[in-house]
């Protein structure tokens, strides 16, 4: 009976601290920077902020001059955010179909091609604050 306590009380535990150590899915992702030579600004913000539904997801991207902030839904499983970015979309991204995964340093993103097919944001504050 004893050995059921304890097994009992180290399954609690353990299963608090998995759950404890997954980073928040929200938060703020850049990898923007202004050219010093040009002044232009490359990279990729994401910002996944919460929303009375689930979350959503506000992405832009820049090479050269900054795309329009775009408001996405977003779907989730564990740790893994996943979003689709639309045909003529004006946020900078390439459209299709994106998968990340979140960590407490970043947001590890898998996108359809190019730049951000694989790609790393730091959880960072805004390049436009």
């Amino acid at each position: 009976m004893r050995a059921v306590a304890i097994t009992a009380f180290l399954a609690v535990f353990v299963t608090q601290g998995v759950f404890a150590a997954e980073p928040a899915l929200t938060g703020l992702f850049s990898t923007f920077q202004q050219s010093e030579k040009a002044g232009d600004i490359s990279g990729a913000e994401i910002h996944i902020v919460p929303n009375p539904k689930g979350l959503s997801v506000i992405v832009q991207g820049s090479e050269g001059a900054p795309g329009f902030p775009e408001v996405l839904d977003v779907r989730t499983a564990g740790t893994t955010v996943m979003f689709t970015v639309p045909e003529h979309s004006a946020s900078g991204l390439v459209a299709g179909e994106y998968r990340g995964t979140v960590t407490k340093k970043g947001l590890r993103l898998r996108g359809p091609r190019g730049l951000y097919e694989d790609y790393f944001l730091p959880r960072k504050p805004s390049f436009w604050q």
